[in-house]
């Protein structure tokens, strides 16, 4: 039942971007009383939260997974699969962040530092691989612009993009940017 009802808010949310549905609309919606669902959640907060780690786990686990594939690739290519994997994992869970962040991009900044923490070892790789004239602090700092830049760019790509764009070529636009912060730095 839990499952059940964190995939009917999902579903409300997904039909009606950047609304928080109540509870009374899950409980519609699930065809389910409005007793089951305080039984399992105690507001709609607890679900929204619920539902927005489980997507910063699966970002986070989407990004590890594009810097893994990217490491044997060559500069550019390398930037495109880490910006189409962070875009991709953006774009699957648009509907949960978009509720949960339009109204303030400090809490967006606050989600993506829960996703960059763990992940700042692997980021470490490729720019020390096209950068090995830097030192360790000029390495955090580029990293640190970089991680940021990159996070805006596929959040832009995957929850702003007009319709009219080309996604592919507003991922490779977002790469050759990246790496040129990168090799410039």
């Amino acid at each position: 039942m839990r499952k059940h009802l964190l995939t009917s808010t999902y579903e409300l949310l997904e039909r009606r971007p950047a609304v928080r549905p109540s509870t009374t609309a899950l409980a519609e919606h699930a065809h389910v009383s409005i007793g089951t669902v305080y039984r399992y959640f105690p507001d709609m907060d607890t679900i929204i939260d619920e539902l927005r780690m489980t997507a910063v786990h699966n970002i986070t686990t989407a990004l590890s997974t594009a810097i893994a594939r990217a490491m044997d690739q060559a500069p550019i290519d390398s930037m495109v699969t880490v910006v189409e994997g962070l875009t991709a994992a953006f774009e699957k869970h648009a509907a949960i962040l978009r509720v949960s962040y339009t109204s303030d991009e400090t809490e967006f900044g606050l989600a993506w530092a829960e996703i960059e923490g763990p992940l700042r070892p692997l980021a470490r790789i490729l720019p020390t691989r096209l950068r090995p004239d830097l030192d360790d602090d000029a390495l955090d700092d580029l990293i640190f612009i970089v991680m940021g830049a990159t996070a805006s760019l596929c959040s832009r790509v995957a929850l702003l993009r007009p319709a009219r764009a080309d996604r592919e070529k507003l991922i490779a636009m977002a790469a050759h940017m990246l790496l040129a912060a990168v090799e410039g730095a």
